[in-house]
């Protein structure tokens, strides 16, 4: 049933010459939340902002998936100060809770940014957690005391951000690294770095590593061997910042700030958490729960714009972006909204031929460290359609995968046998091996030179830390004035 505050909200807005409907969902805070139950998006949505400038309180209506410009609006008003309300001053003004603004708010001057028209049909709040607004966007018009403006920031290419300057990527230290690390995310990392255009900071995420079970001793040991493969790999630790996670402990405190604007619901929405709850259901904790609020602080804390993770971190990726958007708007902060940068090989199946490959399935990888023989077992055990022609089976797409990325000039070939009837498992497979090994023999090579040098890796190790802390500081001290903490 709907309550009354919001059809006594309906009816005023009618009487207002605004046709409007009331609909129900749950009582839910985030706008995401509550356009993902009703079958809309953000770009549906328009938000209500009470904002103080200078001494006087102003409505700012803007769509869920723009960002204001502070100096826009600051420039149009003519003043020198401008934040958004607490919650004490927003109720003050608005006599309603944060995360039920109105459209309309009475004796409040408000400014319409020009965008919210380009939807036909939009969403707001009533006043309550359990409704929403609809009307249509032209009918905004006939509210009084409006004005419409143009205070949108001005958007950039992706190229063209300065935030894009920086780089921002991690692995967990739940293992050494196998191939589907080095083609999914390490060759990225290193495409970025030689292009010489990034600042690039790659991190062993060992707190990451500790929201699910783990062993003590293997996590003290994978977080090493995994800095030792990133240097194999060519990353150089001149031109990138090469760090253990928790080494730079503000990546903990920034996470604490940011999990003050995101809400218990949405993290437990996520399809990724569902995952791991499912894999450990003993291991349920606030740390597996708060894993993309921390994710979200060690990107935005190097106010990184580009972060080379695989497709299936793109949830995550999205509240950091949330994250960044509400942080920009409740405290004018500045942190970038990331977008991913895609490698090649960046899907690597898994050897099972069910999902991808992963260190924590047993049977499913390739290590780095992997002889000619090792490889070649592996590889060889792949199940494959025990008959030629036909729909090919899980294990054997997986096979043809492995040839396109390792052995593309004669993929083609091996379909046309596969077609044919003619092809020899036994003769692919080993070709595949054999292809996968030359191509990790350097890396090999390297690394048994550079783990030799245990002075040189912990310098590295050290310097990193360093460099990464001043940036980290300077982000968290900048946060913690916005937010009225220095």
């Amino acid at each position: 049933m709907i309550d009354k505050m919001s059809l006594e909200y309906s009816k005023k807005m009618t009487e207002l010459g605004i046709k409007n409907k009331i609909l129900e969902h749950d009582s839910l805070v985030e706008a995401a939340d509550v356009v993902a139950q009703l079958g809309y998006t953000l770009n549906d949505s328009v938000a209500t902002l009470i904002m103080k400038a200078d001494k006087n309180y102003i409505a700012v209506l803007r769509r869920d998936v723009t960002k204001i410009s502070f100096k826009k609006i600051k420039k149009l008003l003519g003043i020198s100060e401008l934040q958004i309300a607490t919650p004490e001053e927003f109720n003050q003004v608005t006599g309603l809770e944060i995360g039920t603004a109105r459209f309309y708010v009475e004796n409040v001057k408000t400014y319409i940014d020009k965008k919210v028209f380009e939807k036909k049909t939009i969403l707001g709040g009533t006043g309550s957690l359990s409704t929403t607004f609809r009307c249509l966007s032209k009918d905004l018009k006939k509210l009084p005391n409006i004005q419409i403006v143009d205070i949108t920031s001005e958007i950039e290419e992706v190229t063209n951000l300065k935030s894009v300057k920086r780089v921002f990527s991690g692995i967990r230290a739940t293992g050494r690294l196998h191939l589907g690390n080095y083609l999914g995310a390490v060759k990225g990392f290193l495409e970025l770095e030689k292009t010489g255009k990034y600042e690039t900071v790659y991190c062993v995420v060992d707190i990451h590593s500790i929201t699910t079970p783990y062993d003590k001793k293997a996590l003290a040991k994978n977080k090493r061997e995994i800095i030792i493969d990133y240097l194999a790999a060519g990353l150089d630790p001149k031109k990138s910042i090469i760090i253990y996670q928790s080494d730079i402990p503000e990546h903990i405190e920034l996470a604490f700030y940011f999990s003050t604007v995101e809400t218990i619901a949405r993290m437990m929405h996520l399809p990724t958490y569902k995952e791991k709850v499912k894999q450990h259901p003993n291991a349920n904790t606030m740390a597996l729960l708060n894993y993309p609020i921390l994710m979200a602080a060690d990107i935005l804390i190097y106010k990184a714009g580009l972060v080379p993770v695989g497709i299936d971190q793109e949830p995550h990726l999205e509240v950091t972006r949330e994250i960044a958007r509400k942080m920009n708007q409740l405290y004018g902060t500045d942190f970038p909204e990331p977008v991913r940068f895609a490698t090649k090989g960046e899907y690597i199946p898994s050897l099972t031929g069910e999902g991808k490959m992963s260190k924590t399935v047993a049977n499913s990888f390739i290590n780095l460290t992997d002889s000619l023989e090792e490889i070649r077992k592996k590889i060889r055990s792949v199940p494959t359609a025990t008959s030629a022609g036909g729909e090919m089976s899980p294990g054997l797409k997986s096979l043809f995968a492995f040839a396109n990325l390792f052995l593309p000039a004669v993929t083609d070939r091996y379909k046309k046998e596969f077609n044919d009837g003619t092809l020899q498992f036994v003769k692919i497979k080993d070709a595949i091996a054999e292809a996968i090994y030359a191509d990790l023999k350097p890396f090999q090579e390297r690394r048994a030179k550079i783990a030799a040098d245990k002075n040189y890796v912990d310098g590295v190790i050290r310097d990193g830390a360093d460099r990464a802390r001043k940036i980290a500081r300077e982000t968290v001290k900048e946060v913690k004035e916005k937010m009225g903490l220095l």
